[in-house]
């Protein structure tokens, strides 16, 4: 990728525009403004001589930016005029604002907008060249530089970060061991502080309180080594809803279909189409290495996607939990339906053959108008007479073939399944299980309930306990996949739809869990998120973001820094037995 040049001084940058490289606009002196407009207030008290001051409000930073240019003619003058309009008007939008970037100062990005494009004025009479002022307002009046991140090496930390202006922490604390507590605190303030967890580990008599949801297996779901490849039916002891064929892959955040022929490819590796009957799904399928040990009772979550790209395509994926004897005792899935028309997600808990629907639905369904596609597909005919001057008798068979142009009815369906991302959570204790169903967005974070914690009651010949899970990615053949006889291919290519598994999470529960009691905040391997400029506390684990705010006490202030100002930034922990990372972008006044 050709390496980005460097603002001209002379210069600046609106929204990724540059004034001179771009637009051909000269930008003469601006007066950089000394502070943000401030508006003083105070009380005026009868009988006193002088106000009270109730303090300034500091508002928006404004820049005066002379431009000139140059050109030849009237229409080349009106073409200038125009370009300006367009590259500095913005939509009006509450709470939206615009990067710019200043050539005397091209590492500091202000955000805003321009409030003011006047009318431009003839430099000397008889010519066409013209000069303005502009305006631009940021009605955030600090300035950004891009995001610093400091490894803390120290249980006290001093440290000075960059800038000017208030910055605002992020601290990424991951441990090498189970926590119960995780605590930032600034030495220069006492009430500046965020406390996550307990600082409670025994209880009133001085026993140690044990963690009865001990985590087995967080795992995001990025690599291949804790999986199986499954090649045959014969590898399993369960029933699956398809057949096995293709191959999958490693991402950054996810085990999906191999992309195919290459990994820059729309198409994927289920297998072969015309290998597989109509009416029989078929794709990969993996099997994760098994827990530790069975559990009887137990909490596990795990996320799947499914994106729809061709209307009428049809696949899925599916995770089938697994017993002690190799046996299906739930499974879960997102799959279109209907020919396509919508896709549907569905849970059933229970032994195979003896389980309960514990979910299945179309949420968010919505049918939209319903167009018309011509498919060519070929087809044979056979002749298997000829006439002869002798008489009508037995000729050999000739295979003609012909073009059919096939009508194929899209049905234009909008469901959130169709570009379906959910997790699901699956508890049991003893002969109950609870069960949960979210939507889930692009950043990690859980959304919406689709379920939430709905009841099943076993019966005790549909008790079971749990080992491992299993992840079976699936299409089925529709015209499109039909051999065309002509040139021993399919008759159609298409995109047929992205599948994946992005985390799976598993812990036992020993008694009835935790319930109120402490227990840890963070296990190892997870990472806490203290996120001062959102004030809130995240917990990463297995590839999914939780909240952890029921856990953060009532008086953390998720306290900011200052660039310029050295402060003392204490932690609970020790910098050996855990990794922290702070990240904070330097601001300027």
């Amino acid at each position: 990728m050709a390496k980005e040049l460097p603002l001209a001084k002379h210069s600046f940058e609106f929204d990724g525009i540059r004034a001179y490289e771009d637009l051909g606009l000269v930008v003469g002196h601006i007066n950089w403004p000394t502070g943000t407009t401030i508006t003083h207030s105070s009380q005026s008290v009868p009988g006193r001589y002088g106000g009270i001051p109730q303090g300034n409000a500091y508002g928006a930073k404004v820049w005066q930016i002379p431009i000139s240019f140059q050109t030849s003619s009237d229409e080349e003058h009106m073409e200038t005029l125009i370009n300006i309009t367009r590259a500095f008007t913005r939509r009006a939008e509450q709470g939206v604002s615009f990067p710019m970037r200043f050539g005397t100062m091209p590492d500091v990005t202000y955000y805003g907008t321009f409030t003011s494009l006047p009318e431009a004025s003839q430099i000397s009479v008889g010519t066409n060249d013209s000069q303005l002022t502009l305006t631009f307002t940021a009605d955030d009046p600090k300035g950004y530089k891009d995001p610093v991140t400091v490894k803390i090496t120290d249980s006290m930390f001093e440290y000075t970060p960059e800038g000017t202006g208030e910055i605002y922490p992020i601290f990424r604390i991951t441990p090498k061991k189970d926590m119960e507590e995780i605590g930032v605190a600034y030495g220069s303030d006492p009430t500046k502080y965020v406390d996550v967890g307990y600082d409670q580990v025994a209880d009133e008599e001085g026993n140690t309180i044990v963690d009865k949801e001990p985590v087995l297996v967080s795992d995001p779901c990025n690599g291949l080594t804790t999986w199986t490849n499954i090649t045959d039916i014969s590898q399993i002891n369960f029933g699956i809803n398809g057949e096995i064929d293709g191959s999958v892959m490693s991402n950054d955040t996810s085990i999906s279909v191999r992309r195919s022929p290459n990994n820059t490819s729309a198409m994927y590796d289920y297998g072969d189409p015309l290998k597989h009957e109509d009416g029989r799904m078929y794709g990969p399928l993996i099997m994760h290495q098994g827990l530790p040990r069975a559990v009887k009772n137990f909490e596990t979550t795990f996320r799947i996607h499914h994106a729809k790209n061709y209307s009428r395509a049809i696949s899925g994926n599916e995770v089938y939990g697994i017993d002690s004897n190799g046996k299906c005792i739930f499974r879960a899935y997102l799959q279109d339906a209907s020919q396509g028309r919508s896709t549907q997600g569905a849970i059933w808990i229970g032994p195979e053959g003896n389980d309960i629907q514990a979910y299945k639905g179309y949420k968010d369904y919505h049918n939209g108008k319903d167009y018309t596609n011509h498919v060519t597909i070929v087809k044979n005919r056979h002749v298997s007479s000829r006439k002869t001057r002798g008489g009508k008798h037995k000729g050999k068979t000739d295979v003609n073939y012909y073009q059919a142009n096939v009508k194929i009815k899209n049905f234009n369906s909008t469901s959130y399944f169709n570009q379906g991302f959910i997790q699901c959570r699956i508890r049991k204790v003893g002969l109950k299980v609870w069960v949960s169903l979210w939507k889930c967005k692009n950043n990690g974070k859980t959304g919406d309930y689709i379920l939430k914690n709905k009841v099943i009651n076993l019966s005790k010949d549909q008790d079971f306990d749990f080992a491992t899970i299993a992840w079976h990615a699936k299409k089925n053949n529709i015209t499109e996949d039909k051999l065309n006889p002509k040139t021993g291919k399919v008759n159609k290519e298409y995109n047929y739809g992205w599948n994946s598994i992005t985390s799976y999470f598993a812990k036992e529960i020993l008694d009835d869990g935790n319930g109120d009691e402490p227990h840890p905040v963070v296990h190892a391997g997870e990472t806490a998120v203290i996120d001062c400029e959102r004030n809130e506390t995240t917990l990463i684990h297995g590839g999914a973001v939780d909240p952890l705010e029921k856990r953060v006490s009532l008086g953390s202030t998720y306290p900011s820094l200052w660039g310029g100002q050295s402060e003392v930034i204490g932690f609970n922990v020790d910098p050996k037995e855990v990794d922290i990372e702070m990240t904070y972008r330097p601001t300027y006044l």
